[in-house]
């Protein structure tokens, strides 16, 4: 298929970024002319389960207010079916991007990013909300200068509501969900095995 070049009121500018079941494209708002990111599932990836996933975790992630997380803006329904949902763009490096570029962090910085990262995530855990897809190509890093590093928590693809039972996350294709070097070993066991502990294994690979 072609690219779409809208999707509700947002005019589509470019990509930038693809998953295997989710595109990630740069738009804007016609009216408010507001600059967003959007995320679109891709068609093959529109069955129910799947689009029941992406709606769940638009609708979790929207609930979700603090500096250090990516703010959900809008959604609303793609052309052609499925779902689509806005969140503040933000104009930076992800964490794997800033060493790729300008090599180690000192250490002085890293502790401000890892602290920042800790605060997004306590919010969520305060939720009862677990993250579990943090690595470092899922933390934005902007306005990074000086004492001012300033970092967001993306991508909530993997988003789990702790005291939703019904949640589920085996389907008869996907048995492990997640990047296998950030993630806690007992979820390579038995992927049901999540708590607040999951993220904070992911942070200390980060870190």
């Amino acid at each position: 298929r072609s690219a779409p070049t809208a999707c509700g009121p947002y005019e589509i500018l470019r990509v930038i970024g693809e998953g295997s079941m989710s595109t990630l494209y740069l738009a804007r708002h016609r009216q408010l002319k507001r600059i967003v990111a959007l995320k679109r599932l891709k068609p093959h990836a529109q069955s129910d389960e799947l689009s029941a996933r992406f709606e769940r975790e638009m609708r979790l992630a929207s609930q979700l207010v603090h500096p250090n997380l990516v703010t959900i803006l809008d959604h609303g329904r793609a052309p052609g079916g499925g779902f689509y949902y806005t969140m503040e763009y933000i104009h930076g490096l992800t964490l794997s991007q800033w060493v790729e570029r300008h090599g180690t962090v000192a250490p002085d910085r890293a502790v401000r990013l890892l602290r920042q990262i800790c605060a997004g995530v306590a919010v969520m855990h305060e939720r009862k909300l677990l993250h579990r897809d943090i690595k470092p190509d899922n933390v934005m890093a902007y306005a990074a200068h000086d004492d001012y590093d300033l970092i967001k928590l993306l991508d909530f693809g993997l988003i789990k509501d702790l005291d939703l039972t019904a949640s589920r996350d085996l389907t008869r294709d996907v048995r492990v969900l997640g990047t296998p070097a950030f993630m806690a070993p007992e979820r390579l066991l038995d992927p049901r095995l999540v708590d607040p502990r999951t993220d904070l294994y992911g942070i200390g690979c980060i870190a």
